[in-house]
């Protein structure tokens, strides 16, 4: 304390380099509070007018970092400006500088993690054009390991900034790692089929999905397994790499349901009540809104045991299973309505039984 008193006695003038000091911090403060309260918001609302995705994200990612990067360089200012004798000076200003750097790694790294959707944007765009909509699976995992990495990057830096030996760290964690991905190989490769799973897309979150295993909706796409939600309320948890390697039907993307059945007829119906009830069932369906059209097929397709067999076939345009139930209920009551209207009967399994009358048997004096 009495080196400072010497200084200042010594020094003319840093009353002023001390008031200087003080209006910087409270300038940076301000700027800061103002950046926050006035700016951020501004900014975003006219980054939302415009048609830059990537620079709404930028915004949004920055605008909690971006105050406080303010706030931290008119701090490290004021105290460069501190009048201090100049060996507390070149005592202080290494660490003085260490520090910035380290929080300007810590901020840069937390606007770089809040706007990870920006390489999803990028993607996107080269792959699909601009006016497509990111799938918010691929947006979720692509978040989590961009963040990820965005934070094992700063830890590094800022380790290095500390003065730790950063090369013999990686080294170390490189053969760590190795060891792990040894002992964790199926954690490995759930991760990576999880990767394939993101890429590829088979499937995604709120799809209906059939596999060997299970049948249910999506509920989440994780880095080593897949949460299913069963018709009866249950969770079923699948490794991502039995799901890689089982055949995966998605009821969600289907376009149309088959819907197919044999109508039997007696085989005293004739020909012409036949016909007429082919045509009928054609344009009963093709006439329907929920059948394509073109996919309607009426054929008699053979001679049955007890029954002429009538193949109808067509495709619904009703993708979700309750729409289809309902789309069948309806064709097939008018179905009923048809046979009763064209007077034909539904065939059932039958048997008929012929009897032959055997000769009487001759008596016993006649052979004797």
């Amino acid at each position: 304390m009495e080196t400072l008193r010497t200084y200042w006695a010594g020094t003319p003038g840093w009353q002023l380099r001390l008031a200087l000091c003080a209006a910087v911090f409270l300038a940076a403060y301000l700027c800061s509070r103002l950046v926050r309260a006035r700016l951020a918001p501004w900014a975003a609302k006219r980054a939302g007018r415009t048609r830059s995705r990537v620079l709404r994200v930028l915004v949004q990612g920055f605008s909690r970092p971006a105050p406080m990067m303010l706030w931290v360089l008119g701090l490290y200012g004021a105290l460069c400006l501190l009048p201090a004798p100049p060996e507390w000076a070149a005592a202080y200003r290494p660490w003085l500088d260490r520090l910035l750097r380290i929080a300007l790694i810590t901020l840069f790294a937390w606007g770089l993690a809040g706007s990870s959707d920006i390489v999803l944007l990028m993607m996107q765009n080269a792959k699909d054009g601009p006016g497509s909509r990111a799938d918010r699976t691929a947006a979720a995992f692509v978040n989590k390991v961009l963040q990820a990495v965005v934070v094992c990057f700063a830890l590094v830096m800022v380790l290095g900034e500390l003065g730790f030996n950063v090369n013999g760290l990686i080294t170390g964690l490189g053969l760590a790692g190795l060891t792990v991905s040894l002992a964790a190989k199926d954690s490995a490769e759930n991760f990576f089929a999880g990767l394939v799973i993101i890429l590829e897309k088979p499937f995604s979150l709120g799809d209906w999905i059939v596999t060997g295993v299970a049948e249910g909706t999506v509920e989440d796409i994780g880095f080593r397994s897949t949460k299913v939600r069963t018709l009866d309320g249950g969770l079923v948890i699948l490794p991502n790499s039995l799901l890689c390697a089982e055949a995966i039907t998605n009821g969600t993307q289907r376009r149309t349901r088959l819907f197919r059945f044999t109508l039997g007829v007696t085989y005293d119906t004739p020909k012409e009540r036949i016909e007429a009830l082919m045509a009928h069932l054609r344009a009963l369906l093709k006439a329907d809104a929920q059948v394509e059209a073109d996919s309607v097929l009426v054929r008699l397709s053979g001679f049955g045991a007890s029954s002429i067999d009538i193949l109808v076939s067509c495709s619904l345009l009703a993708p979700a299973w309750a729409d289809a139930m309902e789309v069948q209920d309806r064709l097939n009551l008018a179905v009923l309505d048809l046979m009763q209207e064209l007077d034909v009967a539904f065939a059932f399994p039958s048997q008929s039984v012929y009897l032959e009358k055997m000769p009487p048997e001759p008596c016993r004096e006649a052979r004797k």
